[in-house]
């Protein structure tokens, strides 16, 4: 009997040598397995399962002189990496959860609301051309960065500071118009 064979006939018939390796080798698979599903009775449950395939497995196993621990660990992957495939997205219509679809205003647009357009008109005409040119593109039109600074004859950062600046005077603008 060749050594391959050898080690095969201990894993397959002698009892006291698989009971060893599942003592041995449960607590890492076991801690493999809990970090990525986060369940402790799913872990165990798959846990019970990669020793099972390791068991069946036994008799197609080829000794390289990799620990059993490669082996357990290489079919509590695949095992993770069927559960994740076969597993479904959970579908929820949002329309069913009245808490996350209010038709109440949020926060931002009560502030949107309190304030007068003519107000934020005025505010904005009072701001440097430069600026209001930029708060323009980026705010109102949503354009990037660098686009406003291609459009601009400016570089990026230059645009960002532009429209720091315009925004600052902005809130200190309709503060003081809100004030009123």
């Amino acid at each position: 009997m060749s050594d391959r064979e050898a080690v095969q006939h201990e894993l397959l018939y002698d009892q006291a040598a698989i009971e060893q390796i599942c003592r041995t080798e449960w607590r890492p698979v076991y801690d493999l397995i809990y970090r990525t599903v986060q369940n402790r009775a799913e872990a165990q449950d798959l846990t019970q399962e990669v020793f099972l395939r390791a068991v069946r497995s036994f008799e197609r196993y080829e000794d390289r002189g990799d620990a059993m621990h490669a082996l357990l660990v290489t079919v509590a992957l695949n095992l993770l990496r069927d559960r994740w495939r076969r597993r479904r997205p959970v579908a929820a219509n949002v329309d069913d959860l009245p808490y996350l679809a209010t038709r109440e205003p949020g926060p931002e647009q009560r502030a949107l609301d309190d304030l007068d357009d003519a107000a934020i008109q005025l505010a904005l005409k009072r701001l440097p051309d430069e600026q209001r040119r930029v708060i323009q593109l980026r705010v109102i039109e949503g354009r990037s960065s660098q686009e406003v600074a291609d459009l601009l004859g400016r570089n990026a950062a230059a645009i960002r500071q532009i429209q720091r600046r315009a925004l600052l005077e902005l809130r200190e603008s309709l503060r003081t118009e809100v004030a009123r």
